[in-house]
C-alpha cells in the first residue's frame, strides 16, 4: 500500500477497515477514546487525524470517510500548496506574538527574552534560541490566555473547573467531560480576538460537547464574527512554525 499508519491505538485490525477509501493519503491515524462525536481533522504535515468514540461501528467509520473523501482531497490538496516555513534563528527574521510580527534581534544588553520594537534575544542563546523562545511563550500564554479565559468564563456565565497550558502542536484547545480546558501555548502566537474566539470555543463546549447547530449558534450569540477568527487560524498556521 505504500502507506506510513500512525497507531495510536492497539487495534491494529481497525485501522485496515479504512485503507481502501485512503489510497492517496501516505499519512493518517485514528483515535478512539471516550469522546461523544466523530471528527475528522486535517492537519499541517498534512495527516488525516479520526477520532472517533469506542461505541462507533467500523461500517461507520468507512461509511464516514467514503462520503467524505472529497473534502478530505481538498484539504489536502490547500495545505500542499501552502509555503513551507522554516525558522533559521537569525537576526532580522520574523517572529508572531499576539498576532503581530517582530524581527529578531540578538543583544547582549539583555538577560531575558524580551518584545519592545522587536523580539530580542540574549546573545548566550543564540544555539538554543528554539528552546529558550518556545519556554518564554509558553510563559506568556500562561498570564494571558489563562487569565483571558477566567474573564470570559465570568462574563458569559461558563464555569471550567481547571484551565491550563498544553504543549498540543495540532489543537488549539480542548474541552474534556469533566470541564477541564486546555489550550495551546502557540495561541500566545494569534491576535487578541483570535484567542478570544478559541478560549469561546472551548467555553461553550462546556455546555454543547459536540459540534451541533446549537453549539455554533451559541459561539455565535457570543462572538458574530467567529468565522473570520477561523479562518485566520486556517491560513496563518504556517506562520507560526518554530
Amino acid at each position: 500500500m505504500g502507506q506510513k499508519l500512525l497507531e495510536n491505538q492497539e487495534d491494529k485490525d481497525f485501522n485496515l477497515l479504512v485503507i481502501y477509501f485512503m489510497q492517496s493519503i501516505s499519512n493518517y491515524k485514528i483515535i478512539r477514546s471516550r469522546r461523544r462525536t466523530i471528527s475528522l481533522v486535517i492537519t499541517k504535515e498534512p495527516a488525516l487525524v479520526i477520532r472517533a468514540p469506542f461505541r462507533i461501528s467500523e461500517d461507520y467509520i468507512r461509511e464516514l470517510v467514503n462520503r467524505k473523501m472529497g473534502w478530505i482531497q481538498k484539504k489536502l490538496e490547500e495545505i500542499n500548496k501552502r509555503p513551507n516555513v522554516v525558522k533559521q534563528y537569525i537576526n532580522g527574521e520574523r517572529f508572531l506574538f499576539l498576532g503581530e510580527e517582530y524581527c529578531l534581534q540578538y543583544t547582549g544588553n539583555l538577560k531575558n527574552i524580551r518584545i519592545l520594537d522587536k523580539l530580542y534575544i540574549p546573545e548566550k542563546y543564540t544555539k538554543t534560541a528554539r528552546k529558550k523562545l518556545i519556554e518564554w511563550y509558553k510563559i506568556q500564554a500562561k498570564k494571558v490566555v489563562i487569565e483571558r479565559t477566567k474573564i470570559l468564563a465570568e462574563k458569559f456565565e461558563f464555569q471550567p473547573s481547571s484551565i491550563r497550558i498544553s504543549g498540543a502542536m495540532r489543537r488549539w484547545g480542548s474541552c474534556n467531560s469533566k470541564r477541564r480546558l486546555n489550550f495551546s501555548w502557540r495561541l500566545i502566537m494569534t491576535p487578541s480576538e483570535v484567542i478570544d474566539y478559541v478560549i469561546v470555543h472551548e467555553l461553550v463546549h462546556l455546555v454543547h460537547l459536540n459540534h451541533s447547530k446549537a453549539f455554533w449558534v451559541k459561539v455565535k450569540a457570543i462572538l458574530p464574527d467567529y468565522k473570520n477568527h477561523v479562518k485566520w487560524l486556517k491560513h496563518s498556521d504556517n506562520l507560526m512554525s518554530l
